[in-house]
């Protein structure tokens, strides 16, 4: 059975779907924009890194109330509208998950997202240990 999660103290998006889903020992997040995050301010629209700090700390803070760490990420799917970004995106990303356990990413250029956003980050987690009631 799915265990669905919408988290509004976290995640200002206002959609008709789940921000997490978990089924056994598998977590899936949303799709996550910098502007998604209540507790970020304008300033992190200002750049590509900003944008991808924002992200990957609200993803880091969803997956705690789950009782998971970025060290769980599987997999990642990163949407960027620039991909001459991609550099500068590739760096800040790589600050945030240990070297030789990064998960699996894939990154495609789209033309467009949501609030205006340079980039979106969607991931999958895989929890190690048994999952309790959350």
């Amino acid at each position: 059975m799915n265990r669905h999660h919408k988290l509004p103290d976290m995640v200002a998006a206002e959609a008709p779907f789940s921000h997490i889903v978990e089924r056994g020992d598998l977590v899936w997040l949303s799709g996550i924009l910098a502007a998604d995050d209540v507790a970020a301010g304008p300033e992190t629209m200002a750049s590509i890194t900003s944008e991808t700090e924002t992200c990957l700390r609200l993803i880091e803070r969803m997956l705690l109330t789950v009782d998971l760490t970025l060290a769980d990420v599987t997999s990642v799917l990163v949407h960027m509208t620039d991909l001459r970004e991609f550099e500068e995106m590739n760096a800040a990303y790589g600050r945030f998950f240990a070297s030789g356990q990064e998960p699996v990413r894939t990154c495609v250029g789209v033309s467009a997202l949501l609030e205006g956003a340079r980039i979106e980050f969607t991931c999958q987690a895989k929890r190690t240990e048994p999952s309790g009631t959350h």
